[in-house]
């Protein structure tokens, strides 16, 4: 009977070494990309993205069984055997991996893939600890078209108008559509006067360059931060004074150029490749535009006297 024990007591001790020796087989999962933000990674289950990018998202394992993973830490530690089964019904969108051990996935959505999608995710343990499969989390993708923005009728348009003309614009409209919120316009303006032979002659733009003896007054009434920030889509007014005027009393030209356009959505798509920094506005994915308006504002001409025979002719 001792022996018996002695076995049963041997035998127990001997799953028990097994079981904690698969606890600690161990092995580093993908680092969670932007890891110094990923405290900041949302859970709120939804996210958008725009047609033709990529993003990154990770589901939380389960904290029983990867004890060692820790993202305060960037402890990317999974224990082994676990995976991670990505889908999405319509198979629209596309995983970097799924039935990975790795709970890390890259989603991608093809280009005219605009639409709204279920992603859903569940951990599946190996064999060795009884193989269940956990119940599905999801997350709502929200694809969204390539934020656009254009100057309408305006586009290419190049009018003229005299100082006092009634009818002269007092807005420069431009239309935002599709991508989601938080948009950044890129558009910029030189305003010239006119010379000799209506040449231009001095010129300034809102980058605050200008030639030599234009006065910087009117450049700093009409510049702008660039790029400028645009809450939400819709019509967006860039003119950044409250009127066209003439300078120096010589025909003046003022030239918008639309040039690029994002979106919030649009820049989560460079968040892998950033890695998460969102400091340089500069380095993210704009869509080029690249559409110009022209206005002339003209002062009145300046009657002269009428000039006759003079009067100490034949006398």
């Amino acid at each position: 009977m001792r022996t018996k024990n002695l076995l049963k007591l041997a035998f127990t001790m001997l799953a028990m070494v097994v079981m904690t020796g698969a606890m600690a087989q161990t092995h580093d999962g993908t680092a969670v990309t932007g890891q110094a933000n990923v405290a900041a990674y949302g859970n709120d289950g939804t996210v958008y993205m725009v047609e033709g990018t990529t993003i990154p998202v990770y589901a939380l394992p389960d904290p029983v069984y990867h004890s060692s993973w820790d993202y305060t830490s960037a402890t990317w530690t999974l224990t082994d055997g676990f995976t991670w089964n990505w889908s999405e019904s319509t198979s629209t969108l596309i995983f970097s991996q799924t039935g990975a051990e790795d709970n890390y996935v890259q989603i991608s959505a093809p280009a005219d893939s605009d639409g709204t999608y279920t992603v859903e995710v569940t951990e599946e343990a190996p064999a060795a600890f009884g193989g269940c499969e956990g119940t599905a989390t999801s997350l709502t993708v929200n694809v969204v078209n390539t934020p656009a923005a254009t100057l309408g009728a305006l586009a290419g348009a190049d009018v003229q108008y005299c100082v006092t003309d009634a009818g002269i614009p007092t807005t420069v409209p431009v239309t935002i559509s599709d991508g989601w919120q938080n948009y950044r316009l890129v558009w910029s303006l030189e305003i010239a006067t006119l010379g000799d032979g209506l040449a231009k002659d001095e010129w300034f733009d809102t980058n605050l360059t200008t030639s030599l003896g234009a006065s910087i007054e009117y450049a700093e009434l009409y510049t702008t931060a660039s790029p400028e920030a645009v809450a939400a889509a819709g019509v967006h007014n860039i003119m950044s004074h409250t009127g066209f005027d003439v300078i120096n009393d010589k025909p003046t030209v003022y030239t918008y150029t639309l040039t690029s356009i994002n979106d919030q959505a649009l820049r989560f798509g460079d968040f892998i490749t950033l890695n998460g920094d969102a400091s340089d506005a500069s380095a993210f994915t704009y869509n080029a535009i690249g559409e110009t308006y022209t206005i002339m504002i003209a002062p009145a001409p300046t009657t002269g006297p009428i000039y006759h025979i003079p009067s100490t002719w034949a006398l």
